[in-house]
């Protein structure tokens, strides 16, 4: 049943009623629909879980990213496993000395994982976490598990 995000299920006394129950993946939430608005219903339906789980899905990637400006912030971001945002001068010697940085005994080291399309501000004394260098862009980084 993993992935289905509706299920339409159809007994003898659902017949008896002509309709049918559908029961939310996602929530539990079971309803009983007639037959005869069915697809309809499966069409609204869907698209209020498709926009559920996606809000859940953004609440639950925003909660876990840490936007950072400093060294030791961004060591603390990286101990609490979180995804973060930090003012990076986009070279690639300083992201190297990073990942060499933050290896642990049994970790990888932190990476650059992607530049956001949408910027965050970046003042123009804005300067890199890592080498004091004035920023370039935001980045987001973290290890890999």
């Amino acid at each position: 049943m993993k992935g289905v995000p509706l299920r339409i299920e159809l007994g003898p006394r659902d017949l008896e009623k002509n309709q049918v129950r559908m029961v939310r993946r996602d929530t539990g939430a079971k309803m009983d629909v007639l037959r005869v608005d069915l697809v309809e219903k499966v069409k609204e339906l869907l698209e209020v879980i498709q926009r559920d789980l996606y809000d859940v899905a953004k609440r639950k990637l925003e909660e876990c990213i840490q936007k950072v400006e400093t060294w030791d912030e961004f060591k603390e971001a990286l101990r609490l496993k979180k995804l973060v945002l930090a003012p990076w001068c986009d070279e690639v010697e300083v992201e190297n000395d990073v990942k060499e940085n933050t290896k642990g005994e049994n970790e990888a080291g932190a990476k650059t994982l992607c530049t956001p399309f949408d910027q965050p501000e970046l003042r123009e004394d804005t300067l890199c976490f890592a080498s004091g260098k004035p920023a370039k862009k935001w980045t987001y980084w973290g290890r890999s598990y």
